[in-house]
């Protein structure tokens, strides 16, 4: 198994509305083993594919495991474009852009497929189209010894104004589904009061924990996966108007050659050992009863933003309208 992060000599060009080039054409291809080759696109960090991939090995040795790793609006770009290219061979697609999945399902582009396992996910966590496979939390993260603030809300307060910044909602699918739920929760006003007390858009997750880390923007909504995977980085502050919770759905596109294959590693990822993986990673596991990974406290404990219950649904519905807005933010 090997994870590919560019595409093969092969590759053309396509440029997609927006101005946003992304390279297409089927991934280096795999040595031929004899066995069905399932690719696995997705969003999960690097270190998180590699120790999926340790333990496909022992576990599913009987297939070929292949990645592509980038950011949802990446993998979702390069998904698209292959697709209106003629097809593409990924046969997972595992992303934390879900109003991406109610798009392709709208679309017919989801093979209609539930896991035997995914049937004790809450109901919110799960459609016949794709199911979540992990739990993030999109939080606050602040310099350390520093007063932070103690919600989301507080931001558009002068205190904070110039201090703050979120990754780019056109560069992360976290991003752009926490400043939905904003939209949402506070109302259409709040993102330009956030816009007038200077918020900086920009870059990923890490990136917002590199400028509180630098103290260039002390403060900062940021994955709490990012927050974990560097300990004592900056303080984790859960606000009080509710952590958006991000599901990381996994979906089997109709384009998967070999969806027998696909449906196998879909029912492995949702396994005990797989989602034992999951918290490992520092990530919730959407599975009631499943441990928190070290040092936060389970989902049950931990007070959520009060979406509804459809939140993902209408996210995907309203998303034109917000992305023209979040563009005339940006201007």
């Amino acid at each position: 198994m090997r994870t590919v992060a560019v595409p093969s000599i092969l590759a053309a060009l396509l440029v997609l509305p927006g101005g946003c080039r992304v390279e297409l054409g089927p991934p280096a291809q795999a040595v031929a083993t004899g066995r069905p080759t399932v690719w696995i696109y997705t969003a999960v960090y690097q270190e998180q594919v590699d120790m999926f991939e340790a333990l496909a090995k022992k576990e599913l040795p009987d297939i070929d495991l292949q990645w592509f790793q980038g950011g949802s609006e990446k993998v979702a770009q390069r998904w698209e474009a292959e697709h209106t290219s003629g097809g593409s061979p990924a046969c997972i697609v595992a992303t934390s852009d879900p109003s991406w999945y109610v798009d392709l399902a709208a679309r017919k582009l989801l093979v209609a497929y539930v896991s035997p396992r995914a049937l004790d996910l809450p109901r919110a966590w799960v459609t016949p189209y794709y199911a979540a496979h992990h739990i993030d939390l999109m939080v606050i993260g602040a310099a350390n010894g520093q007063p932070a603030p103690k919600s989301f809300a507080e931001l558009a307060e002068p205190q904070w104004k110039g201090k703050f910044s979120t990754g780019d909602p056109f560069s992360s699918g976290t991003t752009f589904t926490t400043v939905s739920a904003w939209d949402q929760l506070h109302g259409q006003p709040f993102l330009q009061l956030l816009k007038e007390n200077g918020w900086v858009m920009a870059g990923g997750n890490s990136a917002v924990l590199s400028r509180i880390e630098s103290g260039e923007k002390p403060v900062g909504v940021v994955l709490l996966n990012n927050l974990l995977t560097k300990p004592g980085a900056a303080q984790i502050i859960f606000p009080e108007d509710g952590a958006v919770p991000i599901p990381g759905p996994l979906a089997i596109p109709t384009d998967c050659p070999d969806k027998g294959a696909a449906e196998r590693v879909v029912d492995w990822l949702f396994g005990d050992s797989a989602q034992a993986l999951v918290v490992k990673s520092r990530m919730h596991s959407p599975f009631p009863g499943m441990p928190a990974p070290d040092g936060v406290p389970p989902l049950d404990q931990i007070k959520l933003a009060p979406v509804p219950a459809d939140f993902t649904v209408q996210t995907a519905a309203r998303a034109p309208d917000l992305r023209a807005r979040i563009e005339a933010l940006q201007k």
